[in-house]
C-alpha cells in the first residue's frame, strides 16, 4: 500500500510539474506578446501625435489661405467696382488716327500701329489732311 502511495504521490507531483512548466512557458508567451504590444501602442500614440500636429499645421494654413483669398475677393470686388465708374476705353484706332493727322503714311501705320494695307490706306483717306487746289 506504501508503494501505491509512493506512485500516486510521485505520478501527481510529475502532473503538478508538468502543469506549472505550462504555465511558465505560457506566461513567457503572454510576456512576450504584451511586450510586442506595448511597443506598437507607443508607436501609434507617436503617430497620433504627429498627426494631431500635421493637423494643427494643416489649420493655420487653411486660415492663412482663407484670409489671403478673402483679401484678393475684396481687391477683386473694388477693381470690378472702379472698373464700372472709369471712362469708356479709347477706340482701337485712336492712335492711328492721331498719327495720320500728324502726317503719317500708310507704311508707318503698318509697321507701328499693327494695321493691314487697306486699313491704313483708308484711315489715310478719311483723317488724311485735305490739299486744298
Amino acid at each position: 500500500m506504501d508503494n501505491i502511495l509512493v506512485i500516486t504521490l510521485l505520478t501527481s507531483t510529475l502532473f503538478i510539474v508538468g502543469v506549472l512548466f505550462r504555465l511558465i512557458l505560457a506566461y513567457k508567451k503572454l510576456r512576450q506578446d504584451y511586450t510586442n504590444l506595448s511597443d506598437a501602442v507607443e508607436r501609434n500614440n507617436k503617430d497620433i501625435a504627429g498627426l494631431c500636429s500635421a493637423a494643427v499645421f494643416v489649420d493655420s494654413r487653411l486660415s492663412d489661405n482663407n484670409s489671403q483669398l478673402n483679401g484678393i475677393l475684396e481687391k477683386v470686388s473694388d477693381f470690378e467696382q472702379h472698373e464700372q465708374y472709369e471712362e469708356p476705353p479709347i477706340l482701337p484706332y485712336h492712335n492711328a488716327i492721331q498719327r495720320v493727322r500728324n502726317g503719317a503714311d500708310a507704311e508707318e501705320l503698318i509697321q507701328q500701329c499693327g494695321l493691314n494695307r487697306e486699313e491704313a490706306v483708308l484711315l489715310i483717306h478719311l483723317h488724311g489732311k485735305k490739299i486744298s487746289d
